[in-house]
């Protein structure tokens, strides 16, 4: 071989070499964005007015009207907004692929079905009084959710990760649900 065939090797080896090293960063990437979009959803869920919240909202029952609910609620109308807020600051992210759905769903699944549920007639009320694009992507994050539900989805995490060993094993028990 002659000394241009080898350079032209070495320069595509080398290019092979970069692509590769790229890729394996944007999958480093990937894993670090969506850890720290893992760690705000955890840190959102966690603060106490929003546990709080989410228990008593699902003690209120189905299809009050904005009278009924606003009376039910008292003082808590304001925390159950804020909730209703952070669902919906949440969508676009979620739309956008910023924070992956499955990890929406692992977090929230529960607490958005539950708030679109016991809310909607509100909402729907709202709308209908002039603000037609309230909550919209509460609404959008809630039929996500309930595209989602299976038997697989509705399984304890003990039940479903029973055979987890490692984090490698997470996505192929998600999958397969358990």
């Amino acid at each position: 071989m002659t000394v241009e065939v080898w350079l032209q090797l070495i320069q595509t080896v080398a290019v092979v070499v970069g692509i590769g090293f790229g890729l394996i960063q944007l999958r480093q990437l990937r894993h670090q964005r969506e850890s720290a979009a893992g760690n705000e959803l955890l840190r959102l869920l966690q603060a106490p007015d929003m546990a709080d919240t989410v228990l008593f909202l699902h003690q209120l029952p189905h299809d009050l009207d904005s009278a009924a609910l606003r009376q039910r609620l008292g003082d808590r109308f304001g925390p159950v907004m804020n909730l209703l807020a952070m669902f919906e600051s949440l969508g676009p992210l979620v739309a956008r692929g910023h924070v992956p759905l499955d990890m929406y769903a692992e977090y929230y699944r529960g607490p958005t079905l539950l708030c679109w549920v016991k809310l909607h007639r509100y909402v729907e009320e709202q709308r209908a009084a002039g603000w037609p694009t309230l909550f919209e992507w509460v609404e959008w994050l809630a039929d996500r959710m309930r595209e989602r539900v299976g038997a697989a989805d509705d399984l304890l995490a003990a039940q479903r990760f029973g055979a987890w060993r490692s984090p490698r094993d997470f996505d192929r028990l998600a999958r397969r649900g358990g």
